[in-house]
């Protein structure tokens, strides 16, 4: 489910990188902030959450992986138009990796109970 959630805003992001008109890029944000929502509805259900000595984390889990989808949709812009061994295309997937590496830890910690999410 988590999986499908991800790709729908990803799918999100591309089309929002090359839409001009306001009211359409506002759709899209709308659509977004459901999907975080709805992200952050299954992790409250999926993942029990300790409370007790486990520090809050400042995003929700549904906010992080947006930020995942949009640095995906840019490191892969970033392919298409500078080439695979372009300055420009490492930093994005360099920027995707510690993102990734942001969202294993915090998955881990909260599954531990040394962090939990905020409730939305």
């Amino acid at each position: 489910m988590l999986l499908r959630f991800a790709h729908a805003l990803v799918e999100l992001h591309k089309r929002r990188a090359h839409v001009r008109d306001m009211a359409e890029v506002a759709e899209i944000d709308c659509r977004r902030t459901e999907l975080v929502d709805e992200i952050n509805d299954w992790i409250t259900r999926k993942m029990p959450q300790h409370r007790n000595g486990a520090s809050l984390h400042t995003e929700s889990l549904g906010a992080v992986i947006d930020r995942m989808a949009h640095s995906w949709v840019a490191a892969n812009q970033a392919i298409e138009a500078d080439g695979v061994r372009s300055d420009r295309t490492h930093r994005h997937w360099y920027h995707l990796a510690e993102l990734v590496d942001g969202y294993t830890d915090l998955i881990a910690e909260v599954a531990v109970g040394r962090r939990r999410l905020p409730v939305q």
